[in-house]
Formats: C-alpha cells, sequence, structure tokens
C-alpha cells in the first residue's frame, strides 16, 4: 500500500496519539496499532482501532485524568 500523501511504503506499525479533552486535560495514548508512512511518517489508524482509543479516553475523562498517558489495549 502507498501512503495517498507521499506515495511511500507504508507498514504496519504502532504509534502514539495525544489528546486534549475540553480545556484541561491531556492524554497520550500509546502503542496505537496503526500504519505509518516509512517516507513522509503520517499514521492511519483503522476504524475498529479508533473506537477502542474513543473507550480509553471516555474512560481517563470519567475518571478525572488531568494528564495521563494510558496504554493501548483491546477493549473487550
Amino acid at each position: 500500500m502507498n501512503c495517498p500523501l507521499c506515495r511511500g511504503r507504508m507498514v504496519k506499525d504502532k504509534t502514539h496519539l495525544p489528546y486534549q479533552i475540553g480545556d484541561d486535560q491531556l492524554v497520550v495514548v500509546k502503542g496505537v496499532p496503526a500504519t505509518v508512512c516509512k517516507q513522509c511518517g503520517e499514521v492511519f489508524i483503522d476504524i475498529a482501532v479508533a473506537r477502542v482509543v474513543e473507550k480509553i479516553l471516555s474512560a481517563a475523562e470519567r475518571d478525572g485524568v488531568t494528564l495521563g498517558f494510558m496504554e493501548y489495549r483491546e477493549v473487550a
């Protein structure tokens, strides 16, 4: 598969995704499965992975995490 931005080679990898929730919460989700361009570094994640990340972020918001690093794990 080629990158839609630069036509570089895309490979399966993992990445860290930073998210700001509201004005006072910052959460980084680590180890997220992704497809990454070897040339430009652009990151793409599947919709199923995005849904898991959304659940992780919802839990962080619910728990009142102000600044945190959350490890990506499949949620049942």
